[in-house]
């Protein structure tokens, strides 16, 4: 016997149909999902509510429990809508592959600024990011002699680190004095080469850059 949770879950990866009990379903999971990625880009994930995604649809919350039995399991759904299918991944050269998937996994995340909302517990139980990651190990050859796997993961997590920071950088404004005393006190920082550290895309860059030289 699988929880509702686990149904919704089954759902999505093709190993289990919607139940069939009752009037005929109007709507599907994806579809629910959808819904509720639109109202999360609109007010943020935490305004995003059971309640409030069946008013958009047009049902009852009671009816909506017949599809998602929590808001836990209706975030999990919704990451596997925003995430979606990954694109083919091309170039010449399985590190040119690597940062093609990192700038095109970036865009998920900056069209769903929410997602960085979502922490991690353990690895995905969905079938999209598991796509994600499996499109990065099959462009990397085995005679590039790369823990692939690890790569992925350690690209993925460096990706929302980014993305959470971008959002932090542009709702947030520095205070004026701050600079004077960082410098003050961290007399080493101040002799530093000047830096502009505030484009996170940019950031974000050199970091892959960096990884990326130290493997393989």
């Amino acid at each position: 016997m699988h929880s509702a949770e686990d149904r919704a879950l089954r759902v999505l990866w093709g190993l289990e149909t919607p139940p069939n009990h009752g009037p005929k379903a109007r709507w599907s999971g994806e579809q629910i999902a959808t819904e509720a990625v639109a109202l999360a880009d609109e007010v943020g994930l935490d305004a995003v509510s059971l309640a409030r995604v069946a008013q958009r649809l047009g049902m009852t919350t009671t009816a909506l429990y017949r599809y998602v039995d929590s808001k836990a399991t209706l975030v999990e759904l919704m990451v596997d809508a925003a995430i979606g299918d990954p694109p083919e991944i091309t170039g010449r050269g399985w590190r040119t592959r690597c940062r093609t998937w990192v700038r095109l996994l970036a865009e998920r995340y900056a069209e769903h600024p929410w997602l960085t909302d979502v922490k991690p517990t353990g690895m995905p139980r969905q079938p999209h990011p598991y796509a994600w990651i499996d499109a990065l190990v099959s462009a990397i050859p085995s005679q590039a002699n790369v823990d692939s796997l690890r790569l992925a993961l350690l690209l993925d997590s460096l990706i929302r680190s980014y993305a959470a920071l971008e959002r932090s950088m542009s709702a947030a404004t520095p205070e004026p004095w701050l600079a004077e005393a960082v410098a003050l006190r961290f007399p080493a920082l101040a002799a530093a080469p000047a830096q502009n550290v505030s484009d996170a895309h940019a950031e974000l860059d050199f970091a892959v850059d960096t990884v990326l030289r130290g493997v393989g």
